[in-house]
């Protein structure tokens, strides 16, 4: 009988234990959701024209296309990406690069209230109203599909990648890092380059620049960590393969 009560007790721990980061995940997904649903209705606030005739004028094919093609890389990213980088503290630390690169909370928060200023001009101020162009915004849409899409994708490889001590442990040269070494900035870049264009804002602009700014000193910290880490492996993966444009960085 103590046999069994052990095996039966030994199956309860295995499961509680599993079912800890189910509930984790699962805490992670309806955080991610709401985030993205407040995102949206923050964005929706300041783009309705109250005093006008049409009060959803401003939410056209392209700001909304924008919109939508932002929320689904934000859900995506959250759902799988996160999902394995906050698995513990020490994944979390690496996977987002606060371990090295703590600054980069600062200009993400620049970037984030840079955003606030765009959706502003675009529906109330109209700075400089010659950049609402319908080709500019079309070219802004075609960046946010494309940085959209290359988000998901790398998230995907992101998430397998930080699935475990083991995967983590190993460089990552498949999927998008085939291509390029930081398939995840160049999204971002094409995201940020989306935004004045869609929006038709000057501001969106210096936005772009700080975007760059973060990126640009993200990957000198980034490959430096990643030398210490994967030592010569790195250094010839890099030779062969591109920053982030092949053949120009």
């Amino acid at each position: 009988m103590s046999n069994r009560l052990q095996e039966v007790q030994g199956v309860g721990a295995v499961r509680s234990a599993d079912a800890t980061p189910r509930t984790w995940q699962a805490v992670i997904w309806i955080l991610a959701v709401l985030s993205t649903l407040g995102g949206l209705g923050v964005a929706l606030f300041f783009l309705r024209q109250n005093d006008a005739a049409h009060p959803w004028q401003r939410l056209d094919l392209y700001t909304g296309g924008f919109l939508l093609v932002g929320g689904v890389a934000g859900i995506a990213q959250v759902a799988t990406f996160l999902r394995s980088a906050l698995r513990s503290l020490d994944t979390a630390g690496e996977a987002l690069g606060l371990a090295y690169d703590p600054g980069v909370l600062g200009f993400a928060a620049v970037v984030e209230a840079g955003k606030l200023g765009v959706l502003l001009d675009y529906a109330r101020w109209h700075l400089v109203p010659v950049l609402e162009q319908p080709a500019l915004q079309a070219l802004g849409l075609a960046f946010a599909a494309a940085g959209s899409a290359g988000l998901v994708w790398t998230d995907r490889w992101l998430a397998r990648h930080f699935a475990s001590e083991e995967t983590a442990a190993a460089l990552m040269t498949r999927g998008p890092y085939r291509f390029v070494r930081h398939p995840r900035y160049l999204s971002l870049l094409l995201l940020g380059l989306s935004l004045p264009l869609v929006f038709a804002s000057i501001l969106g602009w210096p936005v772009w620049l700080v975007l760059v700014t973060a990126i640009r000193r993200r990957i000198e910290r980034e490959e430096l960590h990643l030398r210490e880490v994967f030592g010569a492996g790195y250094d010839t993966y890099c030779r062969g393969t591109a920053r982030l444009v092949p053949g120009i960085y």
